[in-house]
């Protein structure tokens, strides 16, 4: 594995400023040949000669020789043990080390997304983490609404420093992984007006919103999808899955009838990318995602995405940073320029 050094740092920083080691060397007054010796790493700089670096190359004394911190290996429950990772974020969640392996769709924010381990070793749902910081106070939270992405952002800035991490999930795998305990909150989505689910923990509103249908051209019609309309499908457990399933069966189409149902597609934002990009012709997925990609959409429900906190997290620095943000104008202003998000004066409101 690659490791930072001084004299690395001392090397790289001689050549960012365009010298050579025989020009640094007599700045500095000592021979070419100690230059290299530093630079190689086979030799420590007195104290003078490192301050005299150290204003020549524009750095701190520090900042030049500081020593590589090597961190603890850390044993970290996976949320996603099925994916095979090379890199994840971690926290933990009430005492308890958890990791978010970064593979697939997961590591992904356009580039790919920054971790704070790499992943030595993995045994059953147990990874072992070799860190690059030491673990981050965290608030972890799993759900599929796009606009979570947006809390990181807010939070960063509250005090006392907390940061934010998303796990894109459907509504069983985020309320799986409450139970489990290996998240601090958990996302779901149901239509206004149906019950809620029995889950263990105090509810608040996050956003409202519809959804339904995404297509590039025109609402998708039974014949059209025999004729080979493709279809972007969500993963099971998630809500849009379900009325995937339900619109077929209202339109008397057969599962083997319609190419793309086996497709399983883990964010609802990365469904309106697939018909945007010509992937697949039509998709369940939010009204907020389907405008942000110029796609055509058919209402099939009014939905409240709602957040689901156990209660003994409620108290924490955490989840107060949480509500905060949720009712701060600079994450309520945020929303409300996502075309298609409805009463985000709301988020944060307990839900009765």
């Amino acid at each position: 594995m690659p490791r930072d050094s001084g004299a690395d740092r001392v090397r790289l920083a001689r050549i960012g400023l365009g010298l050579s080691q025989q020009e640094l060397a007599m700045r500095l007054g000592v021979s070419r040949q100690a230059i290299a010796a530093i630079e190689a790493g086979s030799s420590d700089p007195s104290l003078k000669v490192a301050i005299a670096l150290a204003r020549e190359l524009g750095a701190g004394v520090e900042e030049l020789f500081s020593p590589t911190i090597e961190y603890p290996q850390v044993q970290a429950t996976s949320v996603a043990p099925e994916l095979a990772a090379t890199r994840a974020k971690f926290s933990d969640v009430a005492g308890r080390p958890v990791a978010l392996p970064l593979a697939g769709d997961y590591s992904l924010n356009v580039g790919f997304s920054a971790a704070d381990a790499v992943i030595s070793g993995t045994d059953g749902n147990t990874l072992t983490l070799v860190p690059s910081r030491e673990m981050p106070t965290a608030l972890i939270v799993a759900g599929c609404d796009p606009a979570l992405a947006l809390l990181p952002g807010v939070i960063t800035y509250l005090e006392p420093r907390v940061e934010c991490l998303w796990w894109p999930a459907s509504n069983a795998e985020a309320l799986a992984l409450l139970r489990e305990g290996l998240v601090h909150v958990a996302g779901f989505h149901l239509a206004v007006g149906e019950p809620l689910p029995a889950v263990d923990a105090a509810l608040f509103r996050f956003a409202r919103w519809r959804e339904g249908l995404a297509f590039r051209s025109m609402p998708p019609t039974a014949m059209q999808v025999r004729q080979g309309l493709r279809l972007a499908n969500r993963q099971s457990g998630s809500e849009a899955r379900r009325m995937v399933d339900q619109y077929l069966r209202e339109n008397e189409l057969l599962l083997e009838e319609v190419p793309g149902y086996e497709s399983s597609i883990t964010a609802h934002a990365l469904v309106g990318s697939a018909l945007a990009a010509g992937v697949a012709d039509y998709g369940v997925t939010t009204e907020p995602v389907a405008l942000a990609f110029g796609l055509g959409f058919t209402e099939l429900a009014i939905e409240d995405f709602i957040l689901a906190i156990p209660s003994d997290f409620v108290p924490t620095r955490q989840i107060r940073l949480l509500f905060q943000a949720l009712t701060s104008q600079q994450f309520r202003s945020q929303l409300a320029a996502i075309r298609g998000y409805l009463e985000v004066e709301r988020s944060g409101e307990p839900v009765e």
